[in-house]
């Protein structure tokens, strides 16, 4: 919010600019924390990038549908020599949309015991 401010006041003179210390205070943030954050998106770097994921599900794809699930997966990955926490696979594979789509009846499919109407209905004599 702050660096779109300041791109917007960016064709201002130097003089009719806000300063970035007015601008922090406004909104109550540190100078410290704002300039942290701005390093830390700059030099941003996924730790994450480099798994194999994505080849590892497409090789266990059968009839074109993904069958293989985190434990396989993890499994794979410890085969590249990648050792990470199942749970973190787990959210890897959810961001990039290889769930398995053969076996998991739930996503598939729900269960129902509605048959609709069976029998007879009785008149309402009473009324």
């Amino acid at each position: 919010m702050v660096d779109q401010i300041r791109a917007d006041q960016a064709k201002l003179s130097r003089n009719q600019r806000y300063r970035i210390g007015d601008i922090l205070s406004t909104i109550g943030l540190k100078k410290a924390t704002y300039h942290d954050e701005r390093k830390r998106i700059k030099n941003h770097k996924d730790k994450y990038a480099e798994i194999k994921i994505k080849k590892i599900t497409e090789d266990g794809k059968y009839r074109g549908r993904l069958t293989y699930g985190y434990r396989r997966v993890q499994d794979g990955l410890v085969k590249f020599g990648v050792h990470i926490a199942d749970a973190i696979v787990r959210r890897l594979m959810d961001e990039l949309g290889v769930q398995v789509s053969l076996y998991n009846r739930h996503k598939n499919s729900k269960y129902s015991s509605y048959k609709g109407t069976v029998g007879n209905i009785a008149e309402n004599l009473l009324e």
